[in-house]
């Protein structure tokens, strides 16, 4: 789970070495601030291209956003986010080294809760043959799974088909379902199984089996993929920073300077003689601007909300449909003696099954430093999702009540917070839903016709901060590949 310090609105200046020239033209125009298209932007400018950043918001970073009050920080979406060579280049060029966190070593329990009792997610083979998460049954059930056959069936395979075939009900159950919320906040019968988790996907594809799978990746990691014995790779990190994750997002905005405009929605986009003409502002103001390449990153829904071309809309309605089920995020600082347990952990996840309001909490004064007060801890509360929309809705007032019920029973809290931060999110994560093959085929087909036009939310390729970072930079290649090939 979790899946936001407010930075100064940026002046309207034109011109800067990267941005656009005096007469409003521009290689590449990318719509939508938010941690997408500001790494694609980044990448840009690296390679020498002319970029405007345009985004209707008064603050980049979208859903990366971090406050902070009364000693509490509160992030807004995102708590944390994992390391991949690509991140690691992007905060090596960022300067952010020095600012990165790790979780504390002791928070690496993450709990799942069964009966109402918080029980350690089996990491091990040993765990896993001695956890209480799961009956003997279901253990004897896992052990069973190279015998199960592919999948031969028509169409895809739903998540919850997917694992209750290969594993059994309560694997899924008390597995699968709550990691599902807390990586898109949704419901495993709805969610493909190939589009949300392609790489699990293919282990059965190739190998038949995932234990085979996972046996066969491991050989190739430590063979370094050459049959001979390697040093063993560094293994990715989870990471924060000092002062929260929108660090990350203010030193990429940063790093564009006058080449970004907030407040600043698009209007207007049309193609005229094999350039793209990009209309926006708000309130009589109109900026136009001649570009060679457009990047449109921003969630699905937007798309809607765009004038757009009959052709280009028409190719994209797929997209505009994404479904975005609404999360709730609420932060809660106590005072220590108010939480009997240890908070010795990530946080805990609560399966559907267990019928609570909750989809999960993190213990995030546990996980990085300076999080609460001293004498006090910070929880961050998800609610909603696809589970439960209408209640991610509600007011402050009329979320605590169920809240607190499910924190008393679960962690033992006891009184009202000392302090409390909401953060509502009406569309929070895309829905990678069975069919999504037709939104991956109408992003490739719009792109096809509607050439220096590219799509890059993260209703594309990941929706974690990870996956967009790779997919900003991957899209800013794409750019800088067409924009040479143009001019040669």
């Amino acid at each position: 789970m979790g899946t936001l310090t407010g930075r100064p609105e940026q002046q309207d200046h034109d011109g800067s070495a990267h941005g656009p020239h005096p007469d409003g033209r521009c290689s590449a125009v990318v719509v939508g601030a938010g941690i997408t298209g500001l790494t694609a932007a980044h990448a840009l400018r690296q390679q020498g291209v002319s970029v405007t950043v345009l985004d209707a918001a008064a603050q980049a970073g979208g859903v990366m956003r971090t406050t902070h009050a009364d000693g509490f920080v509160a992030e807004h979406g995102p708590n944390s986010f994992v390391s991949s060579p690509v991140v690691e280049q992007l905060l090596s060029a960022l300067d952010l080294q020095q600012d990165v966190v790790e979780p504390d070593a002791s928070a690496n329990k993450r709990y799942v809760v069964r009966d109402g009792d918080l029980h350690a997610f089996p990491l091990t083979p040993r765990a896993m043959l001695t956890t209480r998460l799961l009956s003997t049954r279901a253990k004897l059930r896992v052990l069973l799974e190279p015998l199960v056959p592919r999948y031969r069936g028509p169409g895809e395979e739903s998540i919850a088909s997917f694992v209750r075939r290969r594993l059994g009900r309560e694997v899924l159950d008390y597995a699968v379902d709550p990691f599902v919320s807390g990586i898109f906040a949704g419901d495993p019968d709805t969610l493909s199984m190939a589009h949300a988790f392609p790489r699990v996907t293919e282990l059965e594809m190739v190998h038949g089996s995932l234990s085979r799978g996972l046996m066969a990746q491991r050989r190739r990691a430590r063979s370094g993929g050459s049959g001979q014995p390697s040093a063993p790779a560094s293994p990715a990190r989870l990471v924060s920073f000092v002062d929260g994750v929108q660090t990350l997002p203010d030193a990429l905005a940063a790093s564009l300077g006058t080449s970004l405009h907030l407040s600043r929605p698009l209007r207007h986009l049309h193609a005229h003689e094999g350039r793209w003409v990009v209309e926006s502002g708000d309130d009589g103001k109109s900026h136009t601007l001649i570009a060679d390449t457009v990047v449109l990153a921003t969630p699905a829904h937007a798309l809607a909300a765009m004038e757009l071309p009959a052709a280009l809309r028409r190719f994209a309605a797929p997209i505009e449909h994404v479904r975005y089920p609404a999360v709730s995020t609420l932060t809660l600082g106590f005072t220590r003696q108010q939480v009997a347990h240890p908070l010795d952990g990530f946080g805990m996840l609560v399966p559907r099954v267990e019928q609570r309001s909750v989809l999960g909490v993190l213990f995030s004064s546990s996980l990085f430093p300076a999080r609460a007060p001293e004498g006090h801890v910070t929880l961050t509360v998800f609610v909603g999702g696809a589970r439960a929309p209408q209640q991610a809705a509600l007011s402050s007032e009329a979320l605590l009540p169920a809240v607190l019920r499910d924190l008393h029973d679960l962690l033992g809290v006891t009184g009202d917070p000392v302090y409390t931060h909401h953060a509502y999110w009406p569309r929070a994560i895309p829905q990678y839903l069975l069919g999504y093959q037709e939104v991956k085929d109408a992003v490739a087909r719009t792109e096809a016709e509607h050439p220096g036009l590219y799509l890059a939310g993260n209703y594309h390729l990941g929706v974690s901060v990870g996956d967009c970072v790779a997919n900003g930079v991957l899209t800013a290649e794409r750019v800088a590949s067409y924009l040479g090939r143009s001019a040669s």
